[in-house]
């Protein structure tokens, strides 16, 4: 185990230190800021690499597996919305990385591609805390809806500026609602985000009865890692001299994965190793988030 703090150059000493020296036959990390680096050595040097990123290009890229609500999930989920609550324009704002970018540029394509006009996109550097004047920009072209993937320490001041400047609760998010510290929930309280797989009911029950923690982006989703690459090795064919199965056979098993039951719920593992999961509609109410109704 080695944390990277979410920096590029750290975790390429790291991924370097786990394939040449640990010898290790799988990789796990969180979150898509360093994964490109590390699924880049993994495919090289033949390594299993399983992550849980907004974003990763692992198109044929065999050994790397994305466990993450698809962007293309996000999008349905959010169109349903903003289409029954007749939405007509909105503004859209990001953070700028590898997340962020992806998702702007295929949620604002789907979204103009349903018939919602995104009038306004502002982008803004990880860290930012003033969006005063880019609020102001964007009010200008009068947005029925603000939806925004701006994440900590941006995702409260953002609300806050977002409530001074416009005055109404036309603001929706791409989970970073609940993805900020739990003492800044009731900040969001009234508003609505779409919400990545990251745990059924009964698994973020079990979660935090057993570590008395709020479960978080990516955890159920990094359980499942675990086991899927656990049970890919049990389960693949081993040579009589060997006590370790060949990277081809664990492949073999991870690629036959199909409608099992996992952490988020039902998984199974496309031709790109990719995970696919359902995102869900939650308010924030009461300083907490609470499953939206159908």
């Amino acid at each position: 185990y080695e944390d990277d703090a979410l920096q590029t150059a750290k975790a390429a000493m790291i991924v370097n230190k786990f394939i040449n020296m640990d010898k290790v036959k799988a990789m796990i990390n969180i979150w898509g800021v360093t994964a490109p680096v590390v699924a880049e050595a993994a495919e090289k040097s033949n390594t299993l690499f399983f992550t849980c990123a907004g974003y990763i290009d692992n198109k044929d890229k065999p050994y790397v597996f994305n466990n993450y609500t698809p962007t293309k999930r996000i999008s349905q989920a959010l169109i349903e919305k903003l289409k029954k609550m007749n939405v007509k324009t909105v503004a859209f704002a990001t953070d700028i990385n590898a997340v962020g970018e992806a998702r702007e540029k295929y949620i604002v394509e789907d979204l103009r591609n349903s018939g919602i006009d995104v009038v306004a996109t502002e982008r803004y550097m990880l860290g930012t805390v003033d969006f005063r004047m880019s609020i102001a920009k964007m009010e200008e072209k009068h947005p029925d809806y603000y939806i925004i993937f701006v994440e900590q320490p941006g995702t409260k001041n953002f609300i806050e500026q977002h409530k001074q400047i416009v005055k109404k609760d036309n603001l929706a998010a791409i989970d970073v609602f609940h993805e900020m510290p739990k003492k800044y929930w009731n900040v969001a309280d009234g508003l609505w985000f779409v919400k990545s797989a990251n745990g059924t009911p009964e698994f973020e029950d079990k979660f935090q009865k057993e570590t008395g923690l709020e479960i978080q982006s990516c955890v159920g989703n990094s359980y499942d890692n675990l086991n899927l690459i656990i049970n890919a090795f049990e389960n693949a064919s081993i040579d009589a001299d060997k006590t370790l199965p060949k990277n081809e056979d664990v492949l073999k098993q991870l690629h036959g994965v199909k409608n099992i039951d996992g952490a988020i719920g039902t998984i199974s593992v496309d031709e790109d190793g990719n995970i696919d999961s359902l995102a869900v509609i939650e308010k924030m109410i009461d300083g907490k988030p609470v499953l939206e109704e159908e």
